[in-house]
């Protein structure tokens, strides 16, 4: 991945959108179901998901929250 400065990213600055992308998400959604955000952070790291998250290559890090959450929720319908 290039920045638009034209410097690749880092793979620690994938991390940090990765993390970001995924504390925001379960933030929302914590707020929004009245779930505890711990209770969807566990759910959401056995999740395929999760992993694609984290597999850089997939770039589903540089989508941001929203976009996250509803690949979430398309496999959590799936596989109910």
């Amino acid at each position: 991945m290039t920045s638009s400065f034209g410097d690749p990213l880092s793979p620690s600055q994938m991390e940090a959108c990765a993390v970001l992308a995924m504390r925001m998400m379960l933030e929302d959604l914590a707020t929004e179901t009245g779930r505890a955000f711990d209770e969807l952070l566990v759910a959401f790291a056995s999740s395929n998901a999760y992993s694609m998250l984290f597999d850089f290559e997939t770039r589903l890090w540089a989508e941001g929250p929203d976009y996250l959450r509803g690949v979430w929720e398309r496999e959590i319908e799936r596989n109910p």
